[in-house]
């Protein structure tokens, strides 16, 4: 009897447990559930945060968000501000990025040595010059920032580049041509506040490029294609050393990562990253990395 009634109160006691989880989880999509609370109370932001920058200062954590938006950013894609000293969230949408636009924000993000400017790629394919009625074209977003608060100021603009020779494209009208589409990926800020630089690196021209921060003048490009086909190599993710001498950019399509040097302005190495044995075998599609302190990546 003893037994049987222990057995009932266990019994009792795991079905109130169970119902105390139950109302304490939220189902995911994913099929999943997700229990409360959550270890470093995660806040909700906008819809496929790609990249992430903190500003100089350490306060502010930024999220580029591009996704399809949500009801609360008008369908904007949009820049999450996260102050780290009241844990508050302020979201920043971009009217420029509405859902059906033919320009998107991507993955580049970054600030400047002063942390007065952010710096975040915007693409597009369909109208890469920007020519239709509200179209920016493809190119680098400048916005202002103060007290976690950002500002549209400008964007720098890219033009179409021109190819090595017997370099073809077919990105423009799906006929063969001698321009690549501008399609910005990652940005590293170089050089000393007031004359920066940004490293940018570009996902559909395979390349990487050298601009004026202030003028958007062209200074470098570094070309990092590897067939006659562009784009092949699809460069994606970049990284600077502690010296501002050297970087180092992932080339997601070509399973590589190639160190450029921003001294003599040249391509200097390639780290090739488990190829693939034939032209239709899974590859390690590089995406991100970072330099460990003594300057090797990780």
């Amino acid at each position: 009897m003893f037994i049987k009634t222990s057995m009932i109160v266990l019994l009792m006691a795991v079905a109130l447990a169970a119902g105390q989880i139950v109302a304490q989880t939220h189902d995911l999509p994913t099929s999943k559930q997700l229990l409360e609370p959550v270890p470093g109370a995660p806040q909700k932001i906008n819809s496929l945060p790609m990249s992430i920058a903190i500003s100089p200062d350490k306060r502010y954590v930024v999220t580029v968000n591009a996704g399809f938006g949500t009801a609360e950013s008008n369908y904007d894609q949009s820049l999450a501000v996260l102050d780290t000293r009241t844990g508050q969230i302020s979201d920043f949408p971009d009217a420029r990025t509405l859902i059906r636009m033919k320009q998107t924000l991507y993955s580049g993000l970054a600030f400047s040595h002063d942390g007065t400017h952010i710096y975040a790629s915007i693409g597009s394919l369909t109208d890469p010059q920007g020519t239709g009625k509200d179209d920016t074209g493809s190119g680098i977003v400048v916005y202002g920032f103060a007290a976690g608060k950002v500002t549209p100021e400008r964007i720098i603009r890219l033009p179409l580049e021109q190819l090595a020779p017997a370099h073809t494209t077919r990105l423009i009208g799906e006929k063969d041509g001698d321009k690549g589409v501008p399609f910005p990926a990652a940005i590293e800020v170089i050089g000393n506040s007031g004359a920066e630089k940004l490293l940018v690196a570009e996902n559909y021209s395979d390349d990487v490029l050298l601009l004026d921060a202030a003028s958007g003048a062209l200074e470098h490009r570094f070309d990092l294609a590897e067939s006659d086909a562009v784009p092949s190599t699809y460069p994606g993710a970049l990284a600077l050393s502690q010296d501002g001498h050297r970087a180092f950019v992932a080339l997601w399509n070509a399973s590589e990562i190639v160190e450029l040097d921003l001294v003599k302005n040249e391509v200097s190495r390639k780290l090739g990253l488990l190829k693939p044995t034939n032209s239709v075998a899974p590859s390690t599609h590089p995406c991100s990395f970072a330099l460990a302190p003594d300057g090797h990546c990780m």
